[in-house]
């Protein structure tokens, strides 16, 4: 029987955004992690971990959620709700 690998985060320690990561590379959203893992040094470089971020103000990104969850994608408002422009007429 195979063991399921664990979910690892994509995380920059300087954004309160975390992500899902797809590889050791890539994230579930697209983001691309550029750096090499003996090189990430800066507070906004970003980094691989086992664990979700404990810090007190973070969030899961949104797009990461989706795909993670299935839900569907979201669906722009119909046209009848958008506002209409209004004319501007210039008097000289």
């Amino acid at each position: 029987m195979q063991e399921t690998p664990a979910t690892q985060y994509i995380f920059a320690p300087a954004d309160p955004i975390y992500h899902i990561a797809r590889n050791a590379r890539l994230t579930l959203c697209g983001l691309f992690v550029f750096s090499e893992p003996d090189k990430r040094r800066r507070r906004d470089d970003l980094r691989l971990s086992p664990e979700k971020p404990a810090r007190q103000f973070t969030a899961l990104c949104s797009e990461c959620d989706r795909k993670a969850t299935g839900k569907p994608e979201p669906q722009p408002p119909s046209i009848e709700l958008l506002r209409r422009p209004s004319l501007i007429e210039i008097v000289p």
